[in-house]
C-alpha cells in the first residue's frame, strides 16, 4: 500500500509538471520542493476528496459523459493553490484565470489517466 501511495505521488507530480510545461501562463515557485509538496497534496486530495466530489457530481458526470471531471479537477487544482499559499510561503502555484483552471483540469485528468494506465500495470 505504501508503494502505491509513492507511485501516486510521483505520477501526480509528473502530471503537474507536464501540465505546467504545456501551459506557459501557469507559474510556480519552489523548484523540486514544489513538485514534492504539490504531488503529496494532490495525492491526499485525490484519495479523500475526489471520491466525494465524484459522488456529488454524479448527475453532471452522467449528463456530460464524464466531461464534468474537468471541473472537478479544476476545483482540486484551486484547492491546491489555496493550500500551497496558506501553508508554504516558499512554494506557490499561480493559475491566472478560471479558463486556465478549466484547461489545466482537463489536461490534468487526461495526462493522469494516461500515466496511470502506463505505469500502474
Amino acid at each position: 500500500m505504501l508503494k502505491s501511495i509513492f507511485i501516486r505521488l510521483g505520477l501526480n507530480a509528473l502530471t503537474l509538471y507536464l501540465v505546467i510545461y504545456m501551459m506557459p501562463d501557469i507559474r510556480y515557485t519552489g523548484g523540486l520542493k514544489f513538485f514534492l509538496v504539490a504531488g503529496l497534496i494532490l495525492t491526499i486530495l485525490n484519495m479523500f476528496l475526489k471520491p466525494l466530489l465524484k459522488i456529488l457530481a454524479f448527475p453532471f458526470l452522467v449528463v456530460t459523459a464524464g466531461l464534468f471531471m474537468a471541473f472537478v479537477n479544476a476545483f482540486l487544482l484551486w484547492i491546491l493553490t489555496f493550500m500551497l499559499h496558506a501553508t508554504f510561503p516558499d512554494v506557490s502555484l499561480v493559475i491566472p484565470t478560471k479558463g486556465s483552471y478549466l484547461i489545466a483540469g482537463l489536461l490534468f485528468g487526461l495526462l493522469n489517466w494516461v500515466l496511470n494506465t502506463i505505469f500502474r500495470k
